[in-house]
């Protein structure tokens, strides 16, 4: 019996928008209730090369397993690259091929007894997707010693994984009593029932306030967290280890070299919340398995390399954890410590075009990666409210695209309260260019900023130090000084008339998506976004207000109206305005 179908809305979304004829790709998909859910896909770049997709799995959390083909096309038949890829797929034994149309018509198909049979689904929307599943993250260190050879990191890591699969280790949920042991014990799961579910855990630790009440979004995603334990690990695992910046060592003995180093195994499964917790064990080996597939992929290209053939220089693995907007799952990349973002470009663009992703702006820099620390920020503070209902047909919304910090008066025991606004709507934006994936250099300071007006000829050595207000002119000459960002610049020489910019707004954040400075009389603010009804010509801003003094509270930000929606009248129609819209290049 074939199961029900379920396709994510990213997954609908990203077909529509596939500009391809005549192509395959394959389908990534999970099971779970009787239900297969497709929640990712790829293009196929090599027909005849297996591998792409299989090194894909790799990345992606475990539980997507391989689930069937999409066919770009009008017809629809099993000719042999088709067939090879469904052959791969061991997640359900009815494999689901999709057949996309020019019109962007899709049909869903299940194989069964070798031919194909259509079959109605349903598309499950992001929100629903994160109110139904959560994930769990396991982050360990295991210890590398072997030979400094291809062959000796081979037998050393298949060695590892077959530990792991052995059973022979448990896993501890942390924040929590409960720990998960596998067949080498007697006992499959300690502190809490054997029939509850990974859903109802969670709830437990914040029963004041259900995780399935709290509004889910992409950038709050529930993540478990969760340690490997094995003996073997105890003294890799010390604290003065863990705490200390760690340096690969190599020694040479006779005949040969040998690599010794830390490799942190940092990986990601997704599971809905009603998985039994006895469940979860095996899920956890699977992620842990190909964490180390992936440790191993990166060391062996290294010493395939001319000169670390030996092991010397050859450098710690890091791994990094993305979750593209346009794709809704997180890709798990691990790349050599220290290796420039700008050398690996090739291979990002590899990675774009197997996605079908545009190649136009980064989405796997290490800026890019997903990460809650913030320094204590709120992140998108605007996404925490709740949209009014507008009239689709006249009214256009358009927003600031991607991540940002908020930046406000009197943080970092800093006190800029009265002067500083502009300086905190410039760290946002920075923030912003950060968290694209465009920059790896640090949030500026105030000093930092008002140094780099001196260095450019703007101001005078005493500005250093002092009290003096910015503007949108000098937030446009810092990001150019410090990132190279261009920015246009607005003048409204009032209040009222700033109504008259509000298409060239919409057509800044639909094209570039980053945040608006805009500087009037005293004050200085963050526009975030537009709403802009064509008929009535009425206009509401998405304003980000750095005047903002008090704690890091999303609640008392959003009901107090420090970011909110604001009328046309909250401009002064006697001041004059100037604005600063940073644009983005072309980057990957």
């Amino acid at each position: 019996m074939s199961p029900r179908l379920k396709i994510s809305s990213y997954v609908t979304e990203r077909l529509s928008n596939i500009d391809t004829d005549e192509s395959i790709g394959c389908l990534y998909g999970l099971m779970y209730d009787g239900t297969l859910l497709v929640v990712g896909l790829s293009i196929e770049l090599y027909e005849n090369d297996k591998n792409t997709f299989q090194q894909l799995l790799l990345n992606l959390p475990a539980e997507i397993e391989l689930c069937g083909v999409v066919k770009f096309g009008e017809s629809l038949s099993m000719d042999l690259p088709l067939k090879d890829i469904l052959q791969e797929v061991d997640i359900t034994d009815n494999p689901l091929v999709i057949n996309i149309n020019k019109t962007k018509n899709l049909k869903a198909h299940f194989l069964v007894h070798d031919k194909f049979e259509e079959t109605t689904y349903e598309v499950l929307s992001a929100e629903e997707m994160w109110k139904q599943f959560l994930h769990v993250r396991l982050n360990t260190v295991v210890p590398l010693s072997c030979e400094a050879a291809i062959s000796g990191v081979k037998n050393v890591m298949q060695n590892k994984r077959k530990k792991i699969a052995s059973g022979q280790v448990s896993f501890h949920i942390d924040g929590t009593p409960v720990y998960l042991f596998g067949v080498a014990s007697d006992v499959g799961l300690t502190g809490t029932s054997s029939d509850a579910t990974i859903g109802e855990l969670i709830d437990s630790m914040s029963p004041e306030q259900p995780s399935r009440k709290k509004r889910h979004n992409t950038n709050v995603i529930e993540i478990v967290p969760v340690n490997l334990v094995m003996k073997s690990t105890k003294d890799i695992l010390s604290d003065k280890l863990v705490k200390t910046a760690v340096k690969m060592m190599t020694t040479q003995r006779k005949p040969a070299f040998c690599i010794s180093m830390p490799l942190r195994v940092d990986t990601l499964a997704i599971i809905h919340r009603n998985t039994k917790l006895l469940d979860l064990y095996t899920v956890l080996v699977e992620a842990a398995c190909r964490s180390l597939r992936l440790l191993e992929s990166v060391l062996l290209e290294q010493l395939g390399q001319e000169g670390i053939g030996d092991g010397a220089g050859l450098r710690l693995p890091e791994t990094f954890h993305y979750l593209p907007q346009e794709i809704g799952h997180f890709i798990t990349k691990i790349v050599p410590r220290g290796i420039p973002d700008e050398s690996m470009e090739k291979e990002r663009r590899l990675l774009h075009e197997q996605l079908g992703l545009a190649v136009t702006k980064p989405i796997f820099r290490r800026g890019n990666a997903y990460s809650n620390n913030s320094g204590g920020r709120l992140l998108n503070p605007h996404e925490a409210i709740v949209h009014t209902q507008v009239k689709p047909d006249v009214t256009t919304i358009s927003l600031v695209r991607g991540r940002y910090a908020y930046y406000h008066y009197m943080q970092d025991n800093f006190n800029d309260d009265g002067w500083g606004c502009a300086y905190r709507s410039m760290q946002t934006i920075f923030s912003w260019f950060r968290y694209q994936g465009y920059t790896t250099v640090e949030v500026p300071t105030h000093k930092e900023i008002q140094q780099c007006l001196v260095n450019i000829g703007d101001k005078p050595s005493s500005f250093i130090g002092s009290k003096q207000w910015i503007g949108s002119t000098e937030v446009m000459f810092c990001l150019e000084s410090l990132l190279g960002v261009q920015s246009r610049i607005i003048f409204a020489n009032t209040g009222a008339e700033l109504q008259s910019y509000a298409p060239e707004l919409v057509h800044h954040f639909q094209t570039q998506g980053s945040p608006i400075m805009i500087g009037g009389g005293v004050l200085a603010h963050t526009i975030l976004g537009v709403e802009y009804n064509s008929v009535t010509t009425e206009i509401r801003y998405l304003i980000l207000d750095p005047h903002y003094t008090g704690a890091e509270d999303l609640s008392v930000v959003i009901n107090k109206g420090w970011c909110g929606w604001k009328k046309s009248d909250f401009w002064n129609k006697a001041a004059h305005y100037n604005l600063c819209l940073p644009q983005t290049k072309p980057a990957i």
